[in-house]
Order: C-alpha cells, then structure tokens, then sequence
C-alpha cells in the first residue's frame, strides 16, 4: 500500500471536531479519510475496551493494529481474541525485529535500558506500519500523562495526523460508557492492574502507577510528539 499524502487544515478539524460526541468524532473521520488510510492501534490494555467498541461502531471495516512486542502478559492475549469476537474488528499483529527482540531478550534491557526495549519491540516496528497510512488512530486519554494532557484531537507530526478522539473524556465518562454497554474488563483489572503493558515493567497500581513503576518513564514512546 502506498501512503496517500493529504493536505489538511489541522486547525479546522479541530475546531469541527471538538463540540461533537466521542462516537460522532469517529464516523465523521471517515467523512474525510478512506478507511484504507486509517492506522487504528490499541494495546488491549484496561482502557481499550470503549475505543474499540466506538471504532466498531463507526466502521466496521477499520482493521486495528496491535504491537506484539512478545512480552504481553497471556490474559492480554486472551483479551485481544476476546474483544476482536465482541466487536468483529479484524486484527494485525505487528512483530518487532526477531534478532533486535532477541537482544532485548538476552540483555534483560527492560531492566538497564528501558526506553531502549520500547524503542526496539514498540517504535520501530510501528515506524515502518505508520510510513504508508494518513492518519493513526488511537484510544490516548489526557488525564493519563502529562504529555498527553497537551494534546488535542488532530495534531500532525512529521507528516502523520494524529487522530485522539479520546484525548478529552474524563474517567467518569470513561466508567459510564464500560457499564452501559457491559464491556468485558481486562482479566488483570480484577488483580489491581490499573494499566497493562509488558509484563517485565508492569505491576499492580492505581492509574498508570504500575508501569515503570522504578523507572523515570511514563510513556513508551509511542505517543510522544
């Protein structure tokens, strides 16, 4: 597939955007964008749940890409295969490097250099993927991070629009929208797992307490403008 280059008014967008509702946000995406041009990425954590169901809601055919890094804990694996039955949203998995995963392997870097195993299991397998989409969709909230408190709906970087039709729920909204529609909860959820990544750097804790938890890092690098 080759990488359709699209000029768009970020600023316009954003000022469409933001006084609609979040499942609006998502159909009204493909009002402007091809679905083939859309990168939807979720990691199947706690919080994936609402993003997946609205995105399944929106378009059905929208595929959602998910980064194996070969490190996720097996309920997570398990929660995918559930969540792609419940929501019928087809999903691709993206695989790191097998000799540059190999050496994250034998060097324990999730424990000297973490920021380095992200970027050698999560950012670069990505890059190659995001190189030949539009616009990449993803389930960020702001109240998670500081770096994600900053951003906005529409963004474009390094000639990617970023698409967070999340960025502003709140977690009331957040617990509205999983009891409603009686969403499956992650199977770690129940065992004090506030957010879920690998399972070297993630431990039980409130928020994002547990991942990184000894670590100077909140992010993965992923959504990191």
């Amino acid at each position: 597939m080759t990488k359709t280059i699209i000029k768009v008014d970020i600023e316009a967008l954003n000022a469409e955007f933001e006084p609609l509702g979040f499942q609006e946000r998502i159909k009204r995406l493909y009002e402007y964008f091809l679905v083939d041009q859309v990168l939807f990425t979720s990691s199947f954590g706690t919080k994936s749940v609402v993003m997946l169901t609205l995105v399944s809601r929106g378009n059905a055919g929208q595929k959602v890409h998910m980064l194996n890094t070969g490190y996720h804990f097996p309920e997570t694996i398990a929660y995918k295969d559930t969540l792609s039955e419940v929501t019928g949203l087809e999903v691709v998995e993206i695989h790191p490097d097998a000799a540059r995963q190999q050496e994250t392997q034998d060097a324990k870097m999730w424990e000297s250099q973490p920021a380095r195993c992200c970027h050698y299991n999560k950012v670069m397998p990505l890059k190659a993927v995001k190189e030949v989409h539009t616009v990449w969709m993803s389930g960020v909230h702001s109240y998670q991070t500081m770096n994600r408190a900053a951003m906005r709906i529409f963004e474009e970087v390094e000639g990617l629009i970023h698409f967070h039709p999340l960025i502003d729920i709140t977690e009331g909204e957040f617990r509205f929208h999983l009891e409603k529609d009686k969403l499956p909860r992650h199977p770690l959820e129940a065992k004090g797992y506030g957010s879920i990544g690998c399972h070297h750097c993630t431990r039980p804790g409130q928020g994002r307490a547990g991942r990184w938890a000894d670590k100077e890092k909140e992010e993965c690098g992923l959504h990191v403008s």
